[in-house]
């Protein structure tokens, strides 16, 4: 060494300073994933996320001749560096569902630009494959935002079905180089499998008056599959009824009396107890929707080309798309790093009522902590 002119001590310094410049990225984005965290205990714990330093702004765009909107959070007083467009489930709120918000928001607070775009089909219930037409059309636009000029990496979120409707925009051939990352939350990897669950009969697990959570997926099926009934009068009150029990109406209208018998078999399956099914109906209105979208509702062919790693989070007690779907999705993925975390802590619909004991909340904890150090430094 002192042939060099270096000595020891000095050497050592080099290497201490060398240590503490691989470490501080390290460093940053362990501390970035744990204020993550705590933002997103704080969101389980009922928090909207009002009171965080975020600005919230709408960006208006063309799409097909038609005018299209999107929410856009960014944190305030500081510039961004990592983004995500991050699209709803469906449901009648939308984009502008509290939980969507306060999430976008809890995001935007830890350094995300956050574009949620309304779609309206996922307003209005419908089992689009168009919808990743929409999330697709928003990577491309989201670049001529001005606020968010200069981001490099902008990655596709969604929640439930739109989960794996990100999936399948990032796999087009136009985004395989534009989406930075997909984290999926509840997707579904074969959605005639979940609804061969949502039409199944089983034990009663909720009272009079009430609904388990399967039968918001029911509830979709049924009123995407609608035409089926041939009398105008029958297929127009269903589509009522059934958008009624989708907006959680305080009361259900009775059915008429001139009802036709085809509408009020449907009637009953809509709303009838747990332990009644009908599996002739049930099979017939899942292989409509099949046969007409199938192949453009299957994420298979996307799963197998997809370029970009791919975060697949579901909840353990999901009791809406079981957490097997998550697991079956990411074994379909073959050219891309692919993570999946199922965890106590994930919600899809709401709290999950389990006791979860203290090692396992520290397994769980440990497990999500992995899980969003990955997605945050891919993030950018």
């Amino acid at each position: 060494m002192r042939r060099l002119g270096i000595s020891p001590k000095w050497l050592l310094w080099m290497g201490a300073a060398a240590l503490v410049y691989l470490a501080v990225p390290t460093l940053k984005t362990s501390i970035l994933t744990l204020r993550l965290m705590l933002g997103l205990q704080a969101l389980a714990a009922g928090a909207s996320g009002a009171d965080l330093a975020v600005t919230e702004s709408t960006v208006h765009r063309i799409m097909a001749g038609r005018p299209v909107t999107a929410a856009l959070y960014r944190p305030s007083g500081t510039v961004a560096r990592r983004a995500v467009i991050l699209v709803p489930g469906i449901t009648p709120l939308g984009h502008l569902h509290p939980r969507l918000v306060a999430l976008s928001r809890v995001l935007a607070d830890k350094g995300f630009y956050v574009l949620t775009p309304d779609i309206p089909g996922l307003r209005h219930f419908q089992i689009d494959p168009a919808t990743a037409d929409h999330v697709s059309f928003w990577l491309a636009q989201f670049r001529s935002i001005e606020e968010t000029r200069g981001i490099a990496r902008v990655g596709l979120a969604g929640v439930s079905f739109s989960g794996t409707m990100a999936l399948m925009a990032a796999a087009l051939p136009e985004n395989r180089r534009a989406a930075a990352f997909v984290l999926a939350i509840g997707a579904y990897s074969d959605l005639a499998r979940c609804a061969e669950g949502w039409f199944a009969a089983g034990p009663e697990t909720v009272g009079q008056g009430r609904y388990p959570t399967p039968y918001y997926g029911r509830w979709v099926m049924m009123l995407g599959a609608t035409d089926l009934i041939e009398e105008e009068a029958g297929r127009a009150f269903l589509r009522r009824a059934l958008t009624d029990l989708l907006q959680e109406k305080d009361r259900l209208d009775a059915p008429p009396q001139d009802l036709g018998a085809t509408a009020l078999r449907w009637y009953r399956l809509a709303a009838g107890r747990e332990r009644v099914s009908d599996p002739e109906l049930a099979r017939q209105i899942i292989g409509h929707l099949v046969s007409r979208l199938g192949s453009r509702l299957s994420p298979d062919a996307a799963a197998a080309s997809v370029e970009c790693p791919v975060f697949l989070a579901h909840g353990l007690y999901d009791d809406l798309i079981p957490s097997s779907e998550s697991a079956m999705l990411g074994g379909k993925i073959r050219n891309a790093r692919h993570y999946l975390l199922v965890s106590p802590f994930v919600t899809h619909t709401h709290p999950a009522a389990e006791e979860i004991t203290f090692i396992a909340k520290v397994k769980a904890a440990s497990e999500m902590f992995v899980f969003l150090y990955r997605l945050v430094s891919l993030a950018g």
